[in-house]
């Protein structure tokens, strides 16, 4: 689902970031919690420019969960970070191939 991303800060208090989303009509208000932050990315920190940093991913998590959410505010979590990380890292991963028979080379070595 395409969003435009409106605001986005840290609370410096308790380091967890809020993101303002537009998802077609609607405005949604994403808070970031801190786990989520330190569980985005390695090193782990809980600073803006993390947030910054990893907003797009924050918004594809909660394009994905509006759906089954309801109200204006989704709170992203490190689980669902985890889920996000584990099915990129399925889909980037190369298919297996089996290997090339080449009748050639079966040739030479027989």
């Amino acid at each position: 689902m395409p969003y435009e991303i409106v605001t986005a800060s840290l609370d410096v208090k308790d380091k967890s970031g809020r993101i303002e989303v537009r998802f077609g009509p609607e405005i949604k208000t994403l808070v970031v919690s801190r786990r989520a932050l330190l569980s985005v990315a390695s090193p782990p920190r809980a600073t803006e420019l993390r947030l910054r940093q990893h907003v797009d991913t924050f918004c594809q998590i909660a394009a994905r969960r509006l759906a089954s959410a309801s109200g204006d505010t989704l709170r992203i979590t490190a689980n669902d970070v985890r889920r996000w990380l584990c099915a990129w890292q399925i889909s980037e991963s190369p298919v297996p191939m089996p290997a090339a028979h080449h009748p050639l080379h079966d040739a030479q070595s027989g």
